[in-house]
């Protein structure tokens, strides 16, 4: 298994299994800290070859530069399936959160696992930037 798409963005979906992504970034510039996103996604699309049709764990961790959660796991099941002659398969997902609170500045970690195997990272970095005085 490999992923082919691990982001963050504004938002995402999958529709008839085409993984559609608004705005992905990686750099949030806030005004004040604590900070509340009020939403964002984390979408994913992953490879499996033929050997791993059957049902996996996913886990997706928000972590601080210490290690520490940010939330708790967000956890799932694939089930992957194969068509007939394919050799290998994708699995789309969105997954919504909202309200994720960051406590200070400083670089994040999102990771995602398959079956307690983690697959790829993806860094969130928060800059503190005051409003101007004017």
């Amino acid at each position: 298994m490999r992923p082919e798409v691990f982001t963050l963005c504004k938002a995402a979906v999958v529709e008839h299994g085409a993984l559609s992504i608004l705005s992905a970034f990686d750099r949030l510039q806030v005004p004040a800290l604590p900070h509340v996103l009020p939403h964002c996604s984390v979408a994913v699309r992953i490879r499996f070859d033929r050997i791993e049709e059957g049902e996996h764990e996913l886990k997706i961790h928000f972590i601080d530069s210490d290690g520490k959660p940010l939330i708790n796991p967000l956890q799932g099941r694939l089930g992957v399936r194969f068509a007939e002659g394919s050799r290998s398969s994708t699995v789309s997902l969105v997954v919504d959160v909202n309200n994720l609170s960051i406590p200070a500045a400083g670089e994040y970690s999102i990771d995602v696992a398959v079956d307690s195997v983690q697959l790829a990272s993806i860094p969130l970095q928060v800059i503190h930037r005051p409003p101007q005085k004017g």
